[in-house]
């Protein structure tokens, strides 16, 4: 069942401003956001004509257009600035999609299709390697660059509805689908143009496919199997029943714990992937699960397409001879990321120069012994406190903004720089690191 709890959210179109012209001091740069940092006001894009990593800064007076506030520049966002000297945007426009009303179709609306069993094909517009780890339940992953070629992956017929997604609504990806099924003679053709996005944050399921899930049974992964009373399981879950969730879940509210400080068998990394294991894909235990998960900030929970009886039919691996009594998960080393224990080592034998990126008031409740703070702002005001000699370790509260210093400080010409991937906190209560 897709019908379930449900965010509810508005999403409000910004009143058209009038553009600032571009002077002689100022340019205009394109780009699609990797990582942004609100409290800091700083983003990270890909410039996709350079196909380089570039970083630049916002401020309160920064004009928006298509948007309603900052918060709608997220992850992936592709947009049009114009950056003064200083490479401050005077003004950030978002890039929307455009498309006839009458070709885009809205999340419930789509969600309600589903859950009436409606006869429609949904094509994921997005790459294979994004579509494997996560997408829409039914949906056949359709890449729009390799779609005109492919065209077998369509229905048969002409007539029925096919429904394109993608990335939101900066993503061109589903219109192009879109255009690529019309020239093809189909006859109704959609586009969900909010995208996977939208459909995450109103908490329906995404899923992925027990033929990848089997390629990816490694510590990388997490595999909770959330049943009451399971006697096999997926090869290497470790068992949470719901109901456990659920007793956590209820008493962190009653105790109004923080959401972003809560843990299921102390997972730390928010990102991590995490496969939800029921017997089927739609039961309650399944949907629950990613209910809740979600909540805690789970960003890439998803429920295993079929569930266990697929995964038992299919002959994929199991295991049926107990299940493992602690999580073994390892994160991805992203590039810059430094390990853990070397972090650890920096900051009990100080042979490193580790440098705090956090703003001043999260310094205060505690900070390492000899760190050198420079908010993630100032960094590049600051840049006579960094040395370039001896490795420079870059930390903030949970990882982004650190990320975000590793890359300015690589595009000055660092090469002696790593940053922890990781919350700062959960680090420091594991390995006894004094503040």
């Amino acid at each position: 069942m897709l019908t379930t709890h449900r965010i509810i959210a508005s999403l409000l179109l910004a009143i058209p401003l009038v553009a600032t012209p571009i002077t002689a001091s100022a340019a205009e740069v394109t780009g699609k956001i990797q990582s942004i940092i609100h409290s800091s006001k700083v983003i990270q894009y890909l410039n996709p004509k350079t196909k380089e990593v570039q970083v630049l800064k916002y401020t309160d007076d920064t004009k928006l257009l298509e948007a309603s506030s900052f918060e709608d520049l997220t992850v992936n966002t592709k947009f049009k600035a114009v950056v003064n000297k200083d490479n401050v945007a005077t003004q950030i426009k978002r890039v929307l999609v455009k498309l006839p009303p009458e070709k885009v179709i809205d999340t419930d609306t789509l969600a309600d299709l589903m859950d009436e069993g409606k006869p429609v094909f949904i094509g994921d517009a997005r790459p294979l390697s994004v579509y494997n780890a996560g997408h829409l339940p039914t949906a056949k992953a359709t890449p729009s660059n390799q779609l005109k070629d492919n065209l077998d992956w369509l229905p048969n017929d002409k007539d029925m509805l096919l429904v394109f997604y993608c990335g939101g609504v900066t993503c061109p990806l589903s219109p192009a689908a879109l255009k690529i099924a019309n020239a093809a003679g189909y006859t109704n053709v959609k586009a969900y143009v909010d995208g996977f996005p939208a459909w995450k944050a109103d908490v329906y399921p995404a899923h992925v496919n027990p033929e990848w899930m089997e390629k990816n049974l490694d510590i990388h992964h997490v595999i909770l199997d959330v049943r009451e009373n399971p006697t096999s399981s997926v090869k290497g879950a470790v068992h949470v029943p719901v109901s456990q969730l659920v007793t956590m879940h209820d008493q962190w509210n009653a105790e109004k714990f923080a959401v972003g400080k809560r843990m299921v068998m102390g997972l730390r990394d928010k990102k991590a992937p995490v496969i939800i294991v029921a017997n089927m894909d739609d039961s309650d235990e399944a949907i629950e699960a990613f209910e809740i998960l979600t909540f805690w900030k789970y960003k890439n929970a998803v429920i295993l397409k079929g569930g266990m009886q697929e995964w038992t039919l299919a002959k994929h691996p199991v295991q049926d001879d107990g299940f493992p009594t602690e999580l073994v998960y390892e994160k991805k080393m992203a590039p810059g990321a430094v390990e853990e224990s070397v972090f650890v080592t920096a900051a009990k034998q100080g042979n490193a120069t580790i440098i705090d990126v956090r703003n001043p008031d999260e310094v205060a409740t505690g900070h390492i012994k000899g760190s050198i703070n420079i908010p993630l702002s100032e960094l590049d005001k600051q840049l006579a406190k960094v040395p370039k000699d001896g490795l420079v370790i870059l930390h903030c509260e949970a990882g982004a903004r650190a990320a975000l210093g590793y890359t300015l400080l690589s595009k000055k010409g660092y090469t002696n720089v790593k940053y922890l991937n990781d919350s700062f906190k959960g680090v420091v209560a594991d390995n006894d690191i004094e503040l």
